[in-house]
């Protein structure tokens, strides 16, 4: 190779270098503040998480009365950390800030839904179909435990890439109630020996899927139910789903690689 030609790819290779770090950052507002988990201790780390890629912006709002477009249009994707289950915490949003939710995704934005926050808005089943998997009448999960989580679409920008299987430990939703037109991501399947008491509260012996996307509107959504609560969001696969789900949800590509230690 010519000095020239070395030279000229050195100063291509520089440009490119420069213009990746100076893209502008994924801007992500988290909304939390109520939940039946510890919303206090996750959201810093859901923070941290999407920060430390370095392709990310956090903002955290913890007050979702009162939100409207106005509070949502500087944001990419919005991620939830919320749940009002059944409504015995508040307070609860107001239907300008439900309106405008569902107006930032459908209108071409992206939309987060994480873990306990399928639980939230019960009795609004547009939500059910934002989020297309919710906990509802027949859902629950057995004690918190190791399992394995399988890929079953390794074509998708979030996926490709990763391992076809990753360990976790963490609760496993099962029965959840589902849209039809979800794309599920990833599965695991649920022990019917791990129960809360013998024969009791057990697994399903089914493949439960807990991680998935959609379509709503001309926006993307993407829903994981891993994650209970820190210690099971150091798993590297929640992380790695997360971060790259996250990226998907706001611009549709994902551009932050695959871990090396996921296994």
């Amino acid at each position: 190779m010519s000095r020239c030609l070395s030279f000229f790819l050195a100063i291509v290779f520089s440009v490119a270098s420069l213009l990746a770090q100076t893209a502008p950052k994924v801007k992500v507002l988290i909304l939390t503040g109520v939940s039946n988990h510890d919303w206090r201790a996750t959201t810093p780390v859901l923070r941290e998480i999407l920060e430390r890629t370095g392709r990310f912006e956090v903002r955290v709002n913890e007050e979702g009365r009162g939100c409207g477009p106005e509070t949502f249009a500087p944001y990419d994707v919005l991620l939830l950390n919320y749940n009002d289950y059944k409504q015995t915490a508040g307070p609860w949003w107001d239907a300008r800030a439900r309106a405008a939710l569902l107006d930032f995704v459908r209108t071409g934005k992206g939309l987060v839904s994480y873990h306990a926050s399928n639980n939230a808005f019960w009795g609004w089943p547009e939500f059910d179909r934002l989020v297309g998997g919710t906990w509802r009448e027949t859902a629950g999960h057995g004690p918190y435990h190791a399992y394995t989580v399988k890929i079953v679409d390794a074509a998708s920008p979030i996926t490709k890439g990763l391992p076809g299987t990753f360990a976790e430990s963490d609760e496993l939703y099962h029965q959840l109630s589902l849209q039809p037109n979800i794309h599920i991501l990833a599965i695991a399947w649920d022990d019917p020996k791990n129960c809360w008491k013998p024969s009791d509260g057990c697994g399903t012996g089914k493949d439960e899927p807990l991680i998935w996307t959609l379509e709503y509107g001309v926006g993307r959504v993407f829903q994981t139910a891993l994650g209970h609560d820190v210690k099971a969001m150091q798993g590297a696969g929640f992380q790695a789903t997360l971060v790259r789900g996250t990226e998907w949800a706001a611009t549709g590509q994902v551009t932050i690689a695959p871990p090396a230690d996921l296994k």
